[in-house]
């Protein structure tokens, strides 16, 4: 029922409905009655005299007309005056009485059911949502954003061996409407120095984060490699390095930093790298590289799409991007 009715309005209603049913009422019983026999209403019927009883039989009126006195005039039967019969109509008024108190009784019944249907909240029926349905957005406003996603957070420091690692390795953030996708591949950097030769690693990364860089998550891939050399070599393999063990990294915010300058990009965090052994879980190194990454757009962007190049930081260490058209690429969204 619309809120804006009156609560009073049921009630003036069932009045002016059991006002209406006592004038039809008094009406049935006012036009129901009938003149009195003999008042002359046009059209009523007269009763029927009554007919002696024995009509051929002169011994009841013997006295009245002994022997020798000259027969009275006979009147005419009452078949002559009227020609017909009286018919008594039953009279309907108190079936029609009984009718207007059904009907009225029925009007109390609905106009209670709907006052105590419209009794709470000032007269206004409050229907809520069904449990477990979702509530539509208004009409005319726009659907609000989906939450971000809840990144469960990575240790900052390990401890060798320490499982639970990898929770996060097929995970990514929801660009939403101006939200960013990037990845690139580096070149060469030292992260350990040996007594003879050096570990060196070839880093990828990759990252999505939301529009405002609140919400985002990063990927590092660290092939290593044992080296003579004191630099890393351009190519490992033709140098005659040896080829180490693969680490990975996954890094949520807030403990992975995006910032954006326009179309430009970057991120910084502490990195807990982790292996994945051969039939067992994935567990951590013990190593964390502080590491910085710099994104821009290495030519025009077309559809959102543009290739990338930027430059990975590792301690006092730096890699550019490597060149290989359609590895390094940056995405927008909207």
């Amino acid at each position: 029922m619309d809120p804006s009715v009156p609560a009073a309005v049921p009630w003036l209603v069932l009045v002016l409905a059991l006002l209406g049913s006592a004038g039809l009422a008094a009406a049935a019983l006012g036009g129901g009655r009938r003149p009195s026999p003999g008042s002359g209403a046009p059209g009523e019927p007269r009763p029927v005299r009554p007919v002696p009883r024995w009509r051929d039989d002169d011994l009841p009126g013997f006295l009245e007309s002994p022997p020798g006195t000259p027969p009275a005039p006979e009147a005419p039967p009452a078949a002559a005056e009227d020609g017909a019969r009286v018919v008594e109509v039953p009279d309907g008024s108190p079936r029609a009485v009984a009718g207007m108190a059904a009907v009225a009784l029925l009007l109390v019944a609905a106009l209670a059911g709907l006052s105590a249907a419209t009794r709470g909240d000032g007269g206004a029926v409050a229907a809520g949502p069904a449990p477990g349905t979702a509530t539509p957005a208004p009409a005319g406003r726009p659907t609000p954003p989906a939450p971000p996603p809840d990144l469960p957070a990575v240790p900052a420091d390990p401890l060798p061996g320490e499982g639970g690692a990898g929770v996060l390795a097929d995970r990514s953030v929801p660009l939403g409407e101006d939200g960013v996708v990037a990845r690139l591949a580096f070149g060469g950097v030292v992260v350990e120095r040996q007594a003879v030769g050096t570990t060196v690693a070839y880093p990828s990364v990759s990252v999505t984060a939301a529009g405002d860089g609140a919400t985002a998550l990063g990927h590092l891939l660290l092939p290593t490699w044992n080296c003579l050399a004191a630099e890393p070599p351009v190519d490992p393999a033709a140098a005659g390095c040896v080829r180490s063990r693969t680490e990975y990294a996954d890094l949520p915010s807030p403990a992975l930093a995006v910032t954006r300058e326009g179309r430009d990009l970057r991120l910084a965090g502490r990195f807990p790298s982790y292996t994945r052994p051969i039939a067992t879980p994935p567990a951590y190194t013990g190593r964390v590289y502080d590491l910085a990454v710099t994104v821009s757009p290495a030519g025009p962007v077309r559809d959102g799409w543009a290739p990338a190049a930027g430059t990975l930081f590792l301690g006092t260490d730096r890699a550019a991007s490597v060149d290989a058209p359609g590895l390094n690429a940056v995405r927008y969204a909207g």
